[in-house]
Parts: structure tokens; sequence; C-alpha cells
């Protein structure tokens, strides 16, 4: 039928004059079907004012009325404009009013339709905020009282638009509607056709131990499920058999409305799981209900896993919910899901996500890393740091796995899916990528350790980090399996309801009082020897841990969904997944608190803690990678933790000489914060290196037919071994001090370890030989310092009646001076002058093999009474030292012999030797070979010096003086 606005005002005009309920009735049924049916029926109505008499015409007590009057609102009010003009019309509180009283199942059925539709508006829904209080109960009262399937679909949906609002889930909490939901969905949800087990008999089951006629296996797996049923972790979970899925719950099949009633429940616990829910709610369903009923939807075809996967992640962040997720096995859920291949419908980037977050909380308790473990889950989490391609997913599978610290079985199991490489090349991603994120990581590290450092009263100068190396090396190094073993944890059972892995590890992660009941490790060890050194590294390491880690996620709330309505005649809508909202990213989806890097560092030092120590944690780039995190972060923390075990595992000791870690570690001691920290790794290869199975690697090295081995060997030899009785036989014995000094000469630019040969002789000569530069004495009173500047042109003395000629014929230069002054200062110029020598007739003095400088600084030196320049010409110097010695002036000498000292340097050092060798002067020949040895000079400067000392003329003798000086040192120990 064609309405125009005539017949439609004319319609209302009815409505709004008659009195018989009769007529009104019949109007409201004639409107409603052939009029308020689309949405060009629901303008033209609006336009014609028929809102307005509908909110008059609701307060009518007649049932009939009522519920068409309704009908007609609640259609209306899926056009926007009627819905605002609706509230605008105060229609609420009546509403409220009906839905609080009437109790006919129709109209609160088509009230709860009305009020759901003015609440899914967003403007009209402001004008229900003051409401909330009234509307609420009366909702969960229409809920827990009618067993009408359409109006508590209804009523759930009126929830769903309006659960979004923290004020309104506060009531419906307040009006136990959380309670009444879990209670009908798991109702709703019951799975009748699953298979009962069998109640045992009486008789059988008051038996205590093996049943009659049972296997002694199968009578273990049954006492270890019962084990796992109270979440205790004393059995070895290995042995136990995939657990099937719950099937208690399933969704009802052939009833629509049962099925649609289910959904519309699903929507609001979406809404409800966003946010947080409170202890008393969560107490109120614990004992009565299950999550399992949400579980159920989790399955590789379910239509609505999406949401059941974003309802289980959301509660997840809730801890009050753990243990019903436990329950409720959404751990093995979730597992399934990542490991199911060939699905009809492949996850998504949020279902995967979601899932990520599920095993990520749950895997705190050791019995859900064990159901992790045996259905295969752990290797494919693995897989997926392996193949993943965004860092905060990595991120959150590094969270996972870290969880499994303690259980040896799962630590063996990823270490052989190849975790170590993993780690250690996130790791190197975090210490060297431009990345932001990567950026932004170092530098809360970075932060943070330098917190820890002001707070820490345990600092590296009161403690040595190495103190337990001398101890733990008691035993002898025979071969790579007597190597020093590191500790292991050992604690006593976890409790039943959760084990404290991901929170406690990170504030003291070598805790005595914990040890995962899941651990499996069957081996026992005496730990009571390592009682006594055991505290001061306790002290040391708990003092600086991370700060503790918070597993829980914290998402989103979901964005507001808006649902458009097909059809505005009927009762029911098309249900829409709440779930398929865009997701946040997983960035924002997952906020650990704890750094990764202090992750990914706790996992590693967790792998040197294990007794079969994994060979990639002696290849190259581990290694590496460890010395550049020390050398970014420090030395107090895990990082050189794990490093000091690597170090103490004598079967990675030919690995570390080949590559050249000894050289990287004397690094640490030219950096001012981690020096004693670098001595003390390079003490602790001492101990290795000194050992049995060490001194064999060294020379089997030194023999080998590899250049380079031999060559890292003879470095590694000069900085590690401190016994001279073994040092001499490794230099000469080995040849090593030779090829050590081959590297050092050699000039070709190709060679590599010329740096690392210069600074493993300096090492040796300094820390292990004691060759030290003699200390130059301090000058007496007499000789102190003169500010006067060298002057090439001004007189040395106003009474200048004798001189010097320095140089041969044209380029000679006269130099005067006082006679007196001369005389009275050494007695070879005195009788020089007053007597029948020729220097006595003429006056004059020739010196041909002195330089002017040098003449001047001697004379300098008479005048001023010994007191020196302030910046004195070394070859000046040494041609003054020289003729303080040919006229005999011991005083001078002395004091310029220490003035050579106090200025030897780098481009004097060939120039003193020289002199020295020419004049056979022993003392100050062993200063510059001793300045050879061990001068503290950067590494090119000393090769520098070594090559220029090649080319001298006295090349020979100097090298032969090297090699006399270091043997004297070791033979002076060794006889």
């Amino acid at each position: 039928m064609f309405w125009t606005p005539e017949q439609v005002e004319s319609m209302l005009e009815v409505l709004n004059s008659s009195t018989d309920r009769t007529v009104i009735y019949k109007c409201l049924v004639k409107l409603r079907t052939d009029l308020v049916k689309d949405k060009n029926g629901i303008v033209l109505f609006r336009t014609a004012g028929g809102v307005h008499i509908m909110v008059r015409l609701i307060t009518k007590l007649n049932e009939k009325i009522m519920e068409v009057v309704l009908s007609i609102l609640g259609n209306c009010c899926t056009d926007e404009q009627a819905c605002i003009e609706a509230v605008e019309c105060k229609v609420i509180p009546p509403l409220v009013t009906i839905l609080k009283t009437i109790p006919n199942p129709l109209i609160q059925c088509r009230a709860c339709r009305m009020l759901g539709n003015i609440a899914k508006s967003k403007k009209a829904s402001q004008y229900l905020n003051v409401h909330y209080a009234a509307i609420a109960p009366a909702i969960c009262h229409i809920i827990e009282s009618t067993s009408a399937v359409q109006t508590r679909i209804m009523a759930f949906r009126v929830c769903r638009f309006l659960l979004a609002s923290s004020q309104f889930l506060k009531h419906f909490l307040m009006a136990n509607g959380f309670q009444q939901l879990m209670r009908i969905f798991l109702a709703v949800m019951k799975n009748d056709e699953a298979p009962k087990e069998p109640v045992p008999d009486i008789e059988m089951s008051t038996l205590i131990g093996l049943k009659r006629n049972q296997h002694r296996e199968k009578y273990f797996e049954e006492v270890a499920r019962n084990l796992e049923g109270v979440r205790s972790d004393i059995f070895d979970h290995q042995m136990l058999k995939n657990a099937t899925r719950n099937c208690d719950y399933a969704l009802p099949k052939e009833n629509d409305a049962a099925v649609e009633l289910a959904l519309e429940i699903l929507k609001c616990l979406v809404l409800i799981s966003a946010q947080q829910i409170g202890l008393k709610a969560w107490e109120s369903i614990t004992w009565n209900t299950s999550l399992a009923s949400i579980v159920c939807f989790v399955k590789e075809d379910g239509d609505q896993r999406a949401s059941a996967l974003k309802i289980l992640s959301n509660f997840c962040k809730d801890p009050f919910a753990f243990y019903m997720l436990s329950t409720a096995d959404a751990i093995v859920a979730a597992c399934e899901m990542l490991m199911a291949v060939n699905m009809a419908k492949p996850l998504s980037e949020s279902e995967s996500r979601h899932c990520i977050n599920i095993i990520l909380t749950l895997s705190t308790d050791a019995c859900s890393r064990s159901k992790i473990r045996r259905c295969g889950a752990l290797r494919k989490l693995v897989a997926m740091i392996r193949d993943s391609n965004s860092q905060s997913e990595r991120s959150s599978l590094f969270h996972i796995l870290y969880n499994f610290q303690y259980d040896n079985l799962s630590m063996e199991l990823m270490l052989y899916e190849g975790l170590v490489p993993m780690l250690v090349r996130e790791l190197n991603d975090y210490l060297t990528s431009d990345d932001e994120h990567h950026k932004r990581r170092r530098d809360e590290r970075l932060q943070g350790g330098k917190k820890r450092k002001l707070t820490d009263p345990t600092t590296p100068e009161t403690l040595s980090k190495f103190s337990k190396t001398h101890e733990t090396l008691g035993s002898d190094f025979e071969s790579p399996s007597s190597s020093p073993r590191s500790y292991r944890t050992t604690s006593p059972c976890s409790s039943r309801s959760m084990s404290p892995v991901c929170k406690d590890l990170l504030t003291n992660d070598d805790d005595d009082n914990y040890s995962p009941a899941c651990s499996d490790d069957d081996e026992d060890e005496d730990d009571s020897t390592n009682n006594s050194n055991g505290d001061t590294r306790e002290r040391r390491i708990a003092a600086n841990r991370s700060q503790p880690s918070n597993v829980l996620d914290i998402l989103k709330l979901i964005e507001e969904g808006s649902e458009p309505i097909d059809d505005p005649l009927s009762d029911k809508e098309d249900l829409e997944e709440l779930s398929s909202d865009v997701p946040p990213k997983l960035a924002q989806f997952r906020n650990h608190a704890c750094n990764t890097i202090d992750i990914i560092e706790n996992l590693i030092y967790r792998i040197t803690l294990m007794v079969n120590k994994r060979v990639e944690l002696g290849k190259p780039e581990t290694l590496d990678t460890l010395i550049r995190a020390i050398k970014l972060f420090g030395a107090n923390n895990n990082f050189s933790n794990a490093l000091t075990y690597i170090l103490l595992e004598s079967q990675f000791f030919a690995n570390i000489i080949k590559h050249g870690v000894v050289h990287q570690l004397y690094q640490f001691t030219k950096i001012k914060e981690i020096r004693k920290d670098g001595f003390a790794f390079l003490e602790t290869l001492t101990n290795v290196g000194e050992s049995n199975y060490g001194k064999e690697e060294l020379v089997r090295l030194l023999r080998c037919d590899d250049v380079i081995s031999q060559q890292r060997a003879a470095i590694s030899v000069a900085y590690i071994v401190k016994s001279h009785r073994l040092l001499y036989q490794f230099l000469y014995d080995g040849n090593a001090l030779n090829m050590l000094f081959d590297m050092m000469l050699r000039k070709k630019t190709d060679d590599h370890y010329a740096d690392e040969a210069a600074d493993a002789v300096t090492s040796m000569a300094r820390y292990t030989l004691g060759i030290v530069l003699p200390e130059a004495k301090p000058v007496e009173s007499t000789a102190g310092i003169c500010n006067q500047r060298a002057s090439e042109s001004a007189p040395l003395h106003a009474n200048c009646d004798m001189r010097f000629l320095v140089g041969h014929g044209a380029e000679a230069t006269s130099i005067g001076f006082n006679k007196q002054l001369l005389c009275e200062t050494s007695e070879v110029f005195n009788k020089m002058l007053n007597s029948d020598f020729r220097e006595g007739h003429h006056g004059e003095i020739q010196l041909q093999d002195y330089t002017a400088s040098g003449l001047r600084y001697f004379l300098h030196l008479i005048v001023c009474q010994e007191r020196h320049l302030t910046e004195p010409d070394y070859p000046a110097l040494l041609q003054a030292f020289e003729m303080a010695r040919v006229y005999i002036m011991p005083e001078m000498e002395v004091v310029l012999q220490q003035r050579l000292i106090q200025f030897l340097d780098s481009q004097n050092c060939l120039r003193l030797l020289e002199w020295a060798l020419k004049n056979y002067h022993a003392d100050l020949t062993e200063t510059a070979i001793s300045y050879y040895l061990c001068s503290s000079l950067p590494t090119q400067e000393k090769l520098q010096l070594f090559r220029a000392a090649e080319d001298s003329t006295y090349a020979s003798e100097w090298f032969q003086l090297l090699n006399d000086s270091v043997f004297e040192r070791c033979r002076g120990y060794v006889y």
C-alpha cells in the first residue's frame, strides 16, 4: 500500500483523539504492518509527527497496545533522526520502567530491541548515561528471569552496545550480570553428545596404588595425569601422551535461536574482556563456570575463532582470570592454532597475535609449559622467531621462551632447534642496528644501567667478579670433560598455583629458593661446595638485575562497532563479528615492562649455566656479540657472566684462541669503566690456558701447519700465560717470541695481526714479566725549572772572555762564554784553559761533534746552576748529557740522565738507544729496551717504533737485546 502524508496524518489524528483501545490497536497494527516497515516509511512517519504520539502511547497500560507501540518505535529508532527525536521526547524513563515492571516476555523483547537501537546511535546513546544505574539491573533481571530465547537475545544485544562504557560495566557487574551471562552461556553451549566417562566402581576406587590387572606404565600415566590436574610439576611430562581437547562444550546444532543467543553472548564477552573486571566478579564465576565454552570456538574451521581468541587474549591481561584460562586448556587451543597447517581459513595477523599473547601469559605456569612442549608448539615458536619479520612479534616470542629457562628438557629442545644463533642474531641487531626500535631499546637499557649503577652498593671496585675463578678452578683440567663447570640452580618444588618464572628471574635470577617443578633434571650434583663462593656471586649478580618483568599484556579497548539494520521490521538483526575490527599493531599489543635485551641477556646466561654446553656458544659470532654488548652496557650484568662461563669451558678454548678473542678482551683494559673486568676475563683464560688441557691446545696450535693459528696462539701466549716457566717454554721452545716480533716487524700492509702482536708484547712485558720504565727521580732544589727560553742570538754571559767553536769550516758557529765560570764548574775545563794547551793560549775550545743547540743548552745549565728549560730539545739534552760525562760533571750527569728518562717518548727512543749502544751506557740501554717492550703507546705508534728500529744500523743488536731482556726475565724466575 502506498501511503500519502495526508493518510499518515489522518491515521495519527485518530490515534491522538480516540479513546477506544480497539481502534487504537487496529490503527497501530496498520501502521506497523504497512507503513513503518522500511526507511521511506519511517521517514514519512517521523515527518508526520508520529514519534511524539508513539512516546505518549507507550505509557498505555494495555499490553497489546504497548507491544505494538514498542515495535513501531523500535523500527523508528533505526533512523538516526527518529531516534534522536524519541529520546528528546523523554522516551527513556518509561522504557526503563517497562523493563523493570512488565514481566511479559514479548514486551520485554520489544523494549530491549528498542533500547538496543537507541544505544547503537552515537548521539542518542548519550542520553542513556544517567540511566545506567537503572538499566543494568533491569536488563540483568530480564536475563535471569525470562526463559524466552528471543528476549534474552535482545537483552544481550542491549548489553553489547552499552558494555563499551566502563560506567555501565560497573553497574552490570554489580547486578551479577557477568555471572548470569556465563551461566547462560555454559547452558547453551553444553554438549549433550559428549562422551561421558564411566563412573568408577566404588570398591575399585577405594583401592590405593596399582589397580587390579592394570599395567604399571598405564598406572604411572594415570597418576601423572592426576598430578597434572592439580597443576604440579614433579613428574616427567615428556612421558605423557598428548591429551585431547575438552569436548564438553560445542555450538548447538539444529537450533538457530540458541546459536544466535550464543553468538550474541560471545560479542558481549568481547567487550567485557577488553576492560578490567575485578577480583569479585571472577570469584563469582570461578567455581561454577568455565572458560572452556569460549575455548571450544577456537578450532581450524570455526567461524567465531577470531572473537574467541580475542576474548581469551583480553582476559590474559587480568591476573584473576589466570586460573580459569589454565583449567580451560586455552594454552592447548592456542598452540593447536599456531601449529595447524593447510587450514581452509588460515590465521590472520591478529589471530596469530592473540595466540602468542595467550601462550605468553599462561606459560608462566609450569604445567602450561609442559603442555606447550608435549604438543610440539615449542618447536613452532622457535621457528616463528626464525621466520618472523616483525620485531614486536619476535620480542613476544622471546618472552615466551624466557619462561622456559628453568625447564631443562625444554631448553635442550630449543637449543637443538637453534636457539643460540637466534639469540645472538637478535642481540646483534639490538646492538648495531640504526632502526628506531633498536635505538630506543638500547637507550632504555643504558639508562636503566646508569640508575642501577647509582644505587648499587656492590660495585666492581668492592667485589672482584672473578674471585670465584680461583675457587672453582680447584679441579684439575686434564681434559675438556674435567673443565670447570658452571653453577646449577637448585631449589624446591614450585607451588601448585603458579611457577614464578617470568618475574623472579629478572630481580634475582640466581635465587636458590626457586626451581620450577618441571625442570626434569634428574642429574644430582653436590652443590655444597658452591655455597661459600656462591654467596659473593649471588650478591653481585642479584644487585644488578633488570626491573621485574610484567608478562600480562594490556590491550586497547576495541573500536566501537556499528551494526546496520537490514530489516527494520524483524525483531532480530544480522550478527556481526565484533572481532573483525582492525587489530592494534603488535607493538601496542605487547607492552612489556621488561626490555627485550634483558630477556635475551638472561636466556644466554641460562644457556651457559647448563651442564651440556652447546657448540654454538663458542662460535666467533657469539663471542663477538657478547663482547660488543659488554662494551656498550658494561660488565656488571649477565652478558659478562655468560662470557665468563664460556671462557671457563675448556672445549671452547681452541676456538677462543684461533678467533682472537683474547685480544678483544685485552681491549677492555683500555676502557676505564671495565678495566678491572678486562683483567678478570684474561685471568679466567689464564687458569684454563695453564691447565694441562690448555697447555696441550697451545702447543698443538703453535706446531700446526696453519700459519694463522700459529700466530693467534703466539699472541694468546703473550696475553694469558703468567707462569714464567711455561712462558719460557712457549716463547723459546715454541718459537712464540720470534713469531710475535716477526708480526710486528713485517711491513706488509695486508698483515692483520701486527696490532694484536704489539698489544700482546706490551701486555706480556708489563703484566707478566714486570718490565717497567725507571721513574725519573725528583730533582733537587738547585735543579729547578728555568722559564727563560733559549735564544740563539742572546749571549749566555755578560762577560764572555772565551768562546766555543762548533762545526766545521765555514759552517762553524762561535758561542762566547765566561772563562772563570767555566773553570769553576769543571776541573777539565780548568786544566784546558789554564795550562799550556792550545785552548789556554787561544781562549777557544773546538767541539766539532756537537751542535750549537746542544752546546748552548749545556752552557745554559752552567749559568742557571742546573735549572732546566721548560721545553728542552731532546737531541740537545742528549748532547748536554754526553758533555757532562766527557768533562766529568757528575752532578749534572745525574740530573740530565733523569731528564732523559723523563722526556723519553716514541720519537726519541731510537735516538737514545743508538747513543747508549754507541757509548756503552748500560742503564740507558736498558731503559730504551724497556721502553720498546712495556711502553703503553697507541698500537700504531708502537709498530712505527719497532719498524724504525728495524732500519737502524744497530738493528741486530737491538733485536738481540729484546730477546735477551725477555729471556733474562723468564730465566730469573725459572732457575
